[in-house]
C-alpha cells in the first residue's frame, strides 16, 4: 500500500484523521461492548480529565470551545453518571469535574479499547514508527508563532 502524501502545510489533516480514527473506534467498541454512546466532544472531555484538566474553563480553552459547549458535554456525562461537578478545594468559588465510582467500568472498559487500538496501529505502522508518533506529539511545541508575510511558505520567517 502507497503512502498517502499531504501537500505542505496539510500535516493538519493527517493529525485530524489519525484523531478521527482512533475516536471511532473508541465509538465503535463502546457500542459493541453495549456501553453508553458518548459524542466525540465527551470523550475529549472525558480524555483532558482523566490527564487533570478538572475545570470547565481549563476544558474549554484546552479545547478551542465556548464554556457553553463544556457545559453541555459535562451536563451529558452527568446524565450517564460518568461524571459529577463538585467544588474546588483550591477555590471554593469554582467547579471540577470528578469521576464517579458508578463510571469506573466505562472508564475502565474505555481505555481497555484505546490501549487495543494503539496496539493494532503499532501492528499496522510498526512499533519503532508508533514510538516516534508519540515522541514527536510529546515534544513541547509553545505557543503557536506568528509567520510573516508575504513570504513563501517554505522560507517563511518566525517572530
Amino acid at each position: 500500500m502507497k503512502a498517502r502524501t499531504f501537500p505542505t502545510g496539510h500535516l493538519m489533516v493527517g493529525l485530524l484523521e489519525a484523531f478521527m480514527w482512533l475516536d471511532r473506534g473508541l465509538q465503535k467498541n463502546l457500542k459493541a461492548a453495549g456501553l453508553p454512546h458518548v459524542r466525540r466532544l465527551e470523550s475529549m472531555v472525558m480524555l483532558y480529565a482523566s490527564i487533570g484538566v478538572l475545570r470547565p474553563t481549563a476544558l474549554a480553552r484546552t479545547l478551542g470551545i465556548t464554556r457553553q459547549s463544556v457545559n453541555a458535554a459535562i451536563r451529558e456525562l452527568e446524565g450517564k453518571a460518568l461524571i459529577e461537578l463538585v467544588t474546588d478545594p483550591e477555590d471554593g468559588r469554582c467547579k471540577m469535574i470528578q469521576f464517579t465510582e458508578s463510571g469506573e467500568p466505562i472508564r475502565q472498559q474505555a481505555g481497555n479499547i484505546m490501549a487495543g487500538l494503539e496496539q493494532v496501529l503499532e501492528d499496522r505502522i510498526g512499533k519503532s514508527n508508533k514510538d516516534r508518533l508519540h515522541i514527536a506529539l510529546d515534544v513541547k511545541r509553545g505557543e503557536p508563532p506568528l509567520l510573516d508575510d508575504p513570504l513563501p511558505a517554505r522560507t517563511k520567517r518566525v517572530r
